[in-house]
């Protein structure tokens, strides 16, 4: 998904594959994925796939025999025919937004569309997982010795497979490909070596495309939580126990459907080390399965205030209020999905609330009764305090400063900017002070999500230390 393409051929709807259009599928990684043709599908009486210029599935069959499956199709541009007096008639085109294109096989419903199996490469999950192939066995002393001889040595093997339980119909694997680079025939002057890192989704019956993205949007999001970055798939590809190619004299082989879809605003590829992240593979590998499989297992229930979160690595050269108040938001939703509770037990608040209404006058029950639908709520500065202690640690609490502080910025500025009235806009701090404040409560709430999933505090103490420069020493310093 990172290189542009242009595919030629002929395209149909799934319940006419005899009435055929040409035109050119274009996907562009900036403008996302267009179809032109020239004709129209609406141009076709009594299709059961129209629905006001929106298409389920068009079928493609390119001029290399490629087939093709576009998904979730809208109509954007479409010319009437002109009809001139004593000239021949032209064909008039027309232009559909497409949202997916499945590459390498024919699906006629959405329904139809299921896999087994999906093999991606992410951007930043070989630098994030750092494993590597080659072998670094001699001294120095013996290597300074090699290079007074000009020579050189170069060994490697293939890292072995990483598998992990994610959920008990979903395993999921770490899997390095080494692609060598081809042999000269007659003279060799070099030899290049390259690995990649896979993530694989394995499930033990297929599941439909909508679920097997979510899954890997779930990985995804972890992932972006140790490289506190934004992160996204570089490809992505499909296979099913049931979808095979017979290709003759018994070799029968798994369909491989290659997915395409636009990602806006690409991450610009730099080289990245352990030094750019969070923490790495490296830093968790022993409880690695663990963590991952409770993400996978919380994440429904955290999924709400989790994209809250996310959506500041994927905005984080724009800055205003309301990334503020989505932080602000996202902490308070954890607190109410983690560790709510009443501020007083359930049987004392009702008898409490029945003896004030018992002595009130009755007009103004309703009022009240109004108010008692949230009086036993947690208020945001309970929540907040609380939310501290859950994250409480040396660089925690060096980060935050002082507690009282903070809990009264985020409280104030939030009820501000969300009501704008005049009586508190003097307590709501704005500008540089509400962009570090925001940068607070970002580092808090990674740190909760990783606490909830099992992370230990005192690796997470010692991560945040060594990453105080790189990440936090604008906030420290503060």
């Amino acid at each position: 998904m990172t290189k542009n393409f242009e595919l030629k051929g002929e395209w149909f709807l799934p319940s006419n594959k005899t009435k055929r259009i040409s035109g050119s599928l274009i996907y562009d990684i900036d403008k996302g994925i267009t179809l032109k043709l020239h004709g129209n599908f609406n141009d076709f009486p009594n299709l059961s796939d129209k629905s006001d210029n929106q298409y389920d599935i068009i079928l493609g069959l390119t001029s290399k025999s490629e087939e093709i499956t576009l998904y979730n199709i809208f109509l954007s541009f479409s010319e009437g025919i002109r009809l001139v007096q004593n000239q021949e008639v032209g064909t008039p085109s027309s232009e559909y937004i497409v949202n997916y294109i499945f590459r390498g096989a024919h699906f006629n419903t959405q329904e139809d569309i299921k896999f087994d199996q999906l093999v991606t490469e992410i951007s930043d999950l070989e630098e994030w997982v750092g494993i590597s192939g080659f072998i670094k066995d001699f001294d120095f002393i013996k290597k300074i010795e090699m290079q007074k001889n000009h020579e050189f040595k170069l060994d490697y093997k293939l890292p072995s497979t990483i598998n992990f339980p994610l959920s008990e119909n979903l395993d999921g694997q770490f899997n390095f490909v080494m692609i060598p680079s081809s042999e000269a025939i007659h003279y060799q002057k070099q030899f290049l070596i390259t690995q990649r890192t896979e993530l694989i989704l394995k499930y033990k019956e297929e599941k439909n495309i909508e679920d097997i993205l979510n899954d890997l949007f779930i990985f995804q999001s972890f992932l972006i939580l140790g490289l506190y970055e934004k992160s996204h798939p570089k490809s992505i590809t499909f296979y099913n126990e049931k979808n095979k190619k017979n290709y003759g004299n018994d070799n029968i082989v798994k369909r491989e459907v290659k997915l395409y879809f636009h990602i806006s605003d690409q991450k610009i590829e730099k080289q990245k080390t352990f030094r750019d992240m969070l923490f790495s593979y490296g830093n968790i590998e022993d409880k690695f399965p663990e963590l991952i499989q409770n993400w996978f297992k919380k994440y429904n229930k955290l999924e709400s205030c989790f994209k809250l979160l996310i959506e500041q690595f994927y905005n984080e050269k724009r800055f205003s209020e309301n990334t503020f108040l989505n932080l602000a938001q996202a902490a308070e939703s954890f607190h109410a999905h983690t560790k709510d509770r009443p501020k007083m037990p359930k049987e004392e608040y009702t008898e409490m609330k029945n003896e004030i209404l018992s002595k009130v006058d009755s007009k103004y029950h309703t009022w009240l009764k109004d108010q008692f639908n949230f009086g036993n709520h947690l208020n945001l500065q309970t929540r907040l305090e609380e939310l501290l202690t859950f994250c409480s640690c040396d660089m925690i609490d060096k980060i935050i400063g002082n507690k009282n502080e903070f809990i009264k910025n985020v409280k104030n500025s939030r009820n501000y900017y969300t009501h704008y009235s005049l009586s508190l806009k003097k307590k709501a701090i704005k500008g540089s002070e509400l962009f570090y404040l925001t940068q607070k409560l970002k580092i808090i709430l990674v740190s909760a999500f990783l606490i909830e999933l099992g992370f230990d505090k005192n690796i997470l103490n010692q991560i945040l230390e060594e990453k105080e420069h790189r990440f936090f020493h604008f906030l420290t310093k503060l």
